[in-house]
């Protein structure tokens, strides 16, 4: 059995999809699907997002619109390009040791931010300090002993042992670059500078729409010249917004629907992310029975992921069966009972274990994005059949992380992401990680298996470590995998000009010279080659 409830924000009236003053989109020459990225001129653009702009505070948790409308204007020394690949962007050069325990940074010559104020090597150093201060992405910078500034337009990184997915934690949302003195200013926040490629025209805390421009101070030039993003919580609302023409860029398209979109017009993919579904316990709530890891497992053991997989999300993506990695990628392993196949026997013969033969009853949280609530009800069912009774309230992103900052919850049905295993398994377990955080779950053993993962220098090495983090992980069961992700999105834009496209919630536009024409992977980073 289950209990479906819905709290939070209100869903957008369907009748009343944007403002007149955000119906400007597509304005410009060479600015629809058909025409080629190379040869594309938009003026102003506009973006649908899932819920409003609350936070650019890096410091602070931030929902999935705040991290991807930021991702465009702060400054990175390295940046993900249209496909994950990180790219040297405020970086002249970077050099790594042959021990790769030292990483030598130069900045290009004469950066500014946006206001003009000088781009400087401390600027890194603050950037670290203020992330290990914060502990919400401290996790990613396990391995570095490290930083200081050894000239303006110079940063010498010390690592505790080497680090192939350096460069990947540098272009993720933890790495953003603002000037040191402006963030003693207790309200920089609130209309940070940029050294991104776009910058804030007009934006207030909290508020339903911003309004990017292009940020002339930086190295390359953007090929749309503004951004206006604009809330639109329900998915249904945001492909009528696309249907009408209000907006050009749709993120998390509802599955059902997008065939009826004008496809002259509009261009639709459903995307995969680099992360996974998951359900995730609260282990410092009080006398909750998800304490028990064995409940946990049962949960685990009840849950039909292939139906999930098929039924909620359209089969738009695959059942995991580990916390990382699905079939097809050559890293991949199964580690769950069963290859996380439905085995209630399993399921019964664990709650037996546990002392709750019959059952148990907890509560869920899911996010209102297109068809979690969904997977959330078929997942209930499964557990019904073992006398498990999951109560479901569906909750709008901002609600439902404010919960997981006060921990008011018990266990939440969610998504994470991140570019590599390791930065990913560093976020979930590892200490100083936003969900380890969340969870409370504290395995040293698991920590110390993630940290081998993070030092792995072959392929060899790095699957073997990613198969004994795979298994701790499911000894913990703090985060139970239920399917890899995707999500659908929408365009009347040319291919490439702006997209989520990977790794799926950081926003990429498109610049002359493209950003994928700067140098890539380097150094040690299993023997991938700079280019």
């Amino acid at each position: 059995m289950f209990n479906l409830a819905v709290v939070g924000a209100a869903l957008a009236v369907v009748g009343a999809v944007l403002p007149q003053t955000a119906a400007t989109a597509a304005v410009g020459t060479n600015c629809s699907i058909k025409n080629q990225l190379a040869k594309s001129n938009c003026q102003a653009i506009v973006m649908a997002t899932v819920s409003k702009i609350n936070n650019l505070n890096p410091m602070k948790s931030r929902a999935v619109t705040d991290y991807q409308v930021a991702y465009p204007m702060q400054g990175l020394t390295w940046r993900f390009d249209e496909n994950l690949i990180p790219r040297m962007d405020l970086l002249l050069k970077q050099d790594v040791s042959k021990d790769g325990l030292t990483i030598y940074q130069q900045l290009k010559p004469g950066l500014k931010y946006s206001d003009g104020t000088p781009l400087v090597a401390q600027d890194i150093v603050t950037a670290w300090q203020k992330q290990i201060e914060a502990k919400q992405s401290s996790s990613f910078f396990a391995k570095v002993a490290n930083v200081v500034a050894t000239s303006p337009t110079t940063a010498t990184w010390t690592l505790k042992t080497p680090m192939p997915d350096f460069n990947w934690m540098q272009a993720n949302q933890a790495m953003f670059l603002n000037p040191t003195e402006s963030m003693k200013s207790a309200t920089y926040w609130s209309a940070p500078v940029s050294a991104g490629p776009m910058k804030i025209a007009s934006w207030t805390p909290g508020s339903d729409t911003m309004v990017q421009v292009v940020n002339p101070n930086y190295w390359a030039k953007p090929k749309v010249q503004q951004i206006t993003y604009q809330a639109i919580p329900d998915a249904a609302t945001r492909k009528l917004a696309m249907q009408a023409g209000q907006v050009d860029y749709v993120f998390d398209l509802a599955y059902q629907g997008v065939l009826d979109l004008d496809k002259n017009s509009i261009r639709w993919w459903a995307h995969a992310l680099p992360g996974t579904y998951q359900l995730t316990a609260n282990l410092a709530k009080t006398g909750s029975a998800l304490l028990n890891v064995k409940n946990r497992q049962a949960i685990s053991a009840a849950i039909d992921r292939a139906k999930v997989a098929k039924v909620a999300f359209f089969g738009t993506v695959l059942p995991s069966c580990a916390q990382t990695f699905i079939k097809g990628n050559p890293y991949h392993q199964c580690v769950l009972p069963n290859d996380g196949k439905q085995d209630l026997a399993l399921a019964k013969k664990l709650l037996a274990e546990a002392g709750n033969p019959s059952g148990f009853s907890f509560d869920l949280t899911v996010w209102a994005r297109p068809a979690w609530p969904e997977a959330a009800q078929l997942i209930a069912q499964d557990l019904a059949k073992v006398g498990i009774t999951m109560n479901i309230t569906v909750k709008q992103d901002t609600v439902a992380i404010a919960d997981l900052n006060s921990g008011s919850y018990e266990m939440q049905f969610s998504g994470n992401n991140a570019p590599t295993p390791y930065l990913q398994l560093s976020g979930y377990y590892g200490i100083g990680g936003a969900w380890q955080n969340w969870s409370k779950v504290n395995d040293p053993a698991l920590i110390a298996a993630i940290d081998v993962l993070g030092s792995a220098l072959t392929p060899v090495a790095a699957k073997a470590a990613l198969a004994a983090a795979n298994r701790l992980a499911y000894a913990s069961s703090a985060h139970i995998p239920v399917a890899d992700r995707a999500v659908i999105s929408g365009t009347r834009l040319p291919a490439g000009l702006v997209s989520a496209t990977i790794p799926g919630e950081w926003l990429y536009v498109a610049t002359t010279p493209l950003l994928n024409t700067q140098r890539g992977p380097t150094g040690f980073n299993l023997g991938a080659k700079g280019r």
